[in-house]
């Protein structure tokens, strides 16, 4: 059984991340990178937003008892395998993690450009997330 209260901690840190990032993401992407405060700043919220998803995934699944997972990116697609988020939805938002280990480890240089245009583009992701644990949550 999930521990609710946990849930609900990690889902308001979260929704600040996000409150956050949306504020900073609403300005073009030129903008965003030659403010040297505003780059930093959406870089570090993101991954801050991520951590606290994984945080999430995890704790699901071993309060689900859903088995073990490979890697961080592969918690996304286990809640997606056990109906916690739509399949369909847990496929796509599952890369993110490889974004942020990009971000945070600088395993290879970012495309800034790719980087901001998919935030921009796939910003409710974070929000359909939220939504689907919620929902999630509400029936069990």
């Amino acid at each position: 059984m999930p521990d609710k209260a946990f849930i609900k901690k990690k889902m308001d840190m979260l929704s600040g991340y996000i409150g956050k990032l949306e504020r900073l993401i609403k300005t073009d992407v030129s903008s965003i990178k030659k403010d040297e405060l505003t780059l930093p700043a959406t870089e570090r919220y993101f991954q801050q937003a991520v951590d606290v998803m994984v945080d999430i995934n995890i704790h699901l699944i071993k309060e689900g008892n859903f088995g073990t997972i490979d890697d961080l990116q592969s918690t996304f697609k286990m809640l997606g395998d056990f109906d916690v988020l739509e399949k369909e939805f847990a496929t796509k938002i599952a890369p993110i993690v490889g974004v942020r280990n990009m971000l945070v480890h600088r395993y290879e240089k970012l495309d800034t450009n790719i980087f901001l245009n998919n935030l921009k583009r796939n910003f409710s992701d974070f929000k359909t997330y939220i939504i689907q644990v919620d929902d999630y949550l509400n029936k069990n």
